[in-house]
């Protein structure tokens, strides 16, 4: 058996890490089925932060206003959402433009204080529903009761979610995680995935993360 360490980095205001997210699981699965001896291999998935907005914005603009701000062109806001709902209605995601969407801190001070208090498994059952709760449902997750609200329907407690966000605890250490990812030269974008040794930008093919899993169970077998 072998554990293969996956590192995501991703904003959740992003779709394109949505749509990744949905993308990796499909070759987890596909491995795990196909590849001899997968389905003994276990996986963990650690979420690593990343700002798509440096600064934080002021307030929260309706998604398709904010697309729009940043690409000046509404015929290319229109493409961008077609492609967006085509692809991601393949993953089972209905994108959803007319919610409003403002700063993420928050969302990674719960992702990372989750890793640290919970463990992997359910930092990705966390960031699943605020994806969900940005894309799908319309929700604001720069919204305090939002985010709890998400956690809670990812199997937290609502009141040991709530103290940690009202507090600063992990704020400091989600910066500074964020700019050791950008000084590494390697992070151009996200989603960006790191399995062993190798980096993977984009929302990339399912078959390309299965080449990298296969690349890492067999650089860890020749260390054994």
């Amino acid at each position: 058996m072998a554990v293969i360490t996956i590192h995501i980095v991703s904003d959740v205001i992003c779709p394109w890490c949505y749509i990744g997210y949905r993308s990796l699981e499909r070759a987890i699965s596909l491995y795990q089925k196909t590849y001899p001896g997968g389905s003994k291999d276990e996986f963990e998935i650690v979420w690593k932060p990343y700002f798509i907005d440096k600064e934080p914005p002021a307030e929260s603009e309706v998604i398709s206003e904010r697309m729009l701000r940043r690409s000046k062109d509404p015929k290319v806001v229109e493409a961008n959402q077609t492609r967006l709902t085509r692809i991601g209605a393949q993953s089972n995601i209905h994108f959803n433009f007319e919610g409003r969407m403002g700063s993420s801190r928050l969302a990674h001070q719960l992702l990372h204080l989750v890793y640290l208090e919970k463990g992997s498994e359910m930092q990705c059952k966390v960031s699943e529903q605020l994806f969900r709760y940005q894309f799908e449902l319309a929700e604001d997750i720069s919204k305090m009761d939002v985010v709890v609200e998400a956690a809670v329907k990812a199997g937290l407690d609502e009141d040991e979610v709530a103290d940690w966000l009202v507090s600063d605890k992990g704020i400091v250490e989600v910066e500074q995680e964020e700019k050791e990812m950008r000084a590494t030269g390697k992070v151009g974008g996200v989603p960006h995935y790191i399995i062993g040794k190798q980096h993977l930008e984009g929302a990339v093919d399912y078959t390309e993360h299965m080449e990298a899993f296969i690349a890492a169970r067999e650089a860890a077998a020749s260390c054994n």
